[in-house]
């Protein structure tokens, strides 16, 4: 009797200190609970200044396969990089305002000059596929706060320098700063 509680007690106490060490990793979830409180997800600005960053749902965070929804917060006069992406992206404008620019030229050599749009609390816009794109908090006196939903995550953002830069020369990011830490390679093949 005594053996089978020591037992027991050993299996909850490795059972815990597992529970323990999945919590304290970057990359905890295996699954998306049913209800969770946004306050409680972490945020980062992974290193640029004015911005901050949320996973709310994500592919290599918590296992979705199809979308992802990021919550960002950009202060004023903060943007994101000049870049496009082979996902589909739809943002929703959940406080502030801001300029949106959009160069629809992914078949030509480079983005070319981009269309301003001005968005502002509770517009919508989207992305679509390899179109060269950039997000601006152009207000002086507000933050802006943003919804946005990719689809195909993980993304894989090839970013530009300006807009003349050709489509060629873009750096690509991979993992993004948000997934580094939760992105495993696939095992290479030997053969």
């Amino acid at each position: 009797m005594v053996e089978r509680y020591e037992t027991s007690l050993l299996l909850l106490c490795l059972f815990s200190f597992s529970v323990l060490v999945l919590a304290s990793s970057p990359c905890p979830l295996t699954g998306l609970p049913l209800v969770r409180n946004i306050s409680e997800i972490p945020q980062d600005n992974y290193g640029r200044a004015g911005l901050s960053h949320m996973t709310v749902a994500g592919s290599l965070l918590h296992g979705l396969k199809e979308v992802e929804v990021w919550l960002q917060t950009f202060s004023p006069g903060t943007y994101t990089p000049i870049h496009r992406h082979s996902c589909e992206e739809v943002f929703v404008v959940l406080k502030g305002s801001g300029t949106l620019y959009l160069a629809s030229d992914s078949h030509g050599k480079y983005p070319g000059k981009p269309q301003e749009h001005f968005i502002f609390t509770n517009s919508t816009f989207h992305i679509p596929v390899n179109d060269v794109h950039q997000l601006w908090n152009t207000n002086e006196h507000e933050d802006l706060q943003v919804l946005v939903i990719i689809s195909r995550p993980p993304v894989k953002l090839f970013a530009y320098e300006d807009w003349s830069m050709p489509h060629t020369a873009a750096q690509m990011k991979f993992p993004y700063y948000w997934d580094e830490q939760c992105y495993k390679e696939s095992p290479k093949d030997e053969l």
